[in-house]
């Protein structure tokens, strides 16, 4: 059954599935919360090698790095790393509780659609993903992010609207008519309509008592997000301090991603099939977009155009 937490009944089908208890529990818990956090997920070693590898990866292609760094010298988001840097797609592919998470949840093996790369934490609004991660079927889709550092109020952690999955869906086709006369003339992508949206969803978790949380999380641990919960970043108060981590974007093998000229307008008959292929890391399959890599949507570079570091750090397996 694909989109098994989608269902009317969806606890007791997943309490049904035939899956390590714990995988269970952490589905459950998206189901019920909107989120859940798997403890200790990766290895440490496994953390601190990522990131050793990716200063390898800096320092060796510094031409390209350098001219995205902020005042601080760090990177805000950098988009398919992982396409650079193959070792970031182990954080998906080999993180197995994950995985069986992800697989209960959809009914259907997950795939990777895409990453970012975070240095530092994103200081984001609360919002729901959606409008710009829309699927057809709808609400196909899961945030992850793996820690490679620890979170707390200092360098930046995650806020969730707990339980915000559950608010009704939003007239979305009378809010862009309002704005832009037909659902033909929606943009792809449109500031004014996002913040509409967004702030209208936050107003509506206010009105109905909703709390905010914020999560603080170790090394290791790896987080999945409801497509529907409102999350965010809080500020950062030590911008001297790292907080990295790696977002992913997940969908059943398959399912296309669109943007908010679809999501504005869900009774527009779309394509229910990607027009991208994937390849292949330890069974579990990646989106092949093309080996793009770009640094907040402005500089865009191939894999090719990257150079490989000598040596990187061994991988602990996970």
């Amino acid at each position: 059954m694909l989109g098994r937490f989608l269902q009317p009944n969806a606890a007791a089908l997943i309490s049904e599935v035939e899956v390590d208890p714990a995988a269970r529990a952490s589905a459950l818990e998206v189901v019920e919360k909107g989120y859940t956090v798997i403890p200790a997920a990766v290895p440490l070693d496994t953390c601190r090698a990522m990131i050793a590898t990716f200063r390898a990866y800096e320092q060796e292609n510094d031409t390209l790095f350098a001219p995205s760094r902020n005042a601080q010298g760090h990177y805000p988001r950098i988009v398919n790393l992982h396409n650079a840097i193959p070792d970031l797609a182990f954080l998906f592919t080999r993180n197995e509780r994950l995985l069986a998470t992800l697989d209960t949840l959809f009914g259907a093996p997950v795939s990777l659609y895409t990453s970012l790369f975070y240095e530092v934490g994103s200081q984001q609004p609360l919002h729901r993903d959606t409008p710009v991660f829309a699927t057809r079927p709808e609400y196909l889709y899961f945030g992850v992010t793996v820690y490679l550092e620890e979170t707390d109020d200092e360098n930046g952690c995650l806020e969730v609207l707990e339980g915000g999955h559950n608010m009704p869906e939003l007239d979305r086709e009378a809010m862009a008519i309002r704005r832009y006369g037909s659902l033909e003339a929606v943009p792809n992508l449109d500031n004014d309509i996002w913040v509409e949206y967004q702030n209208a969803v936050v107003a509506g978790g206010s009105q109905q008592g909703l709390t905010r949380r914020k999560l603080h999380v170790k090394a290791g641990d790896t987080l999945i997000w409801h497509p529907q919960l409102p999350h965010g970043g809080t500020p950062i108060r030590d911008h001297a301090r790292t907080r990295f981590s790696l977002v992913m974007h997940v969908t059943p093998e398959g399912v296309p991603v669109y943007h908010q000229n679809v999501f504005f307008a869900p009774s527009k008959p779309m394509p229910e099939s990607a027009p991208w292929g994937y390849y292949d890391v330890d069974g579990r399959k990646l989106a092949d977009h093309g080996g793009g890599v770009s640094f907040g949507h402005e500089r865009n570079y191939h894999r090719d155009q990257f150079n490989r570091p000598a040596t990187t750090p061994a991988l602990t397996p996970g």
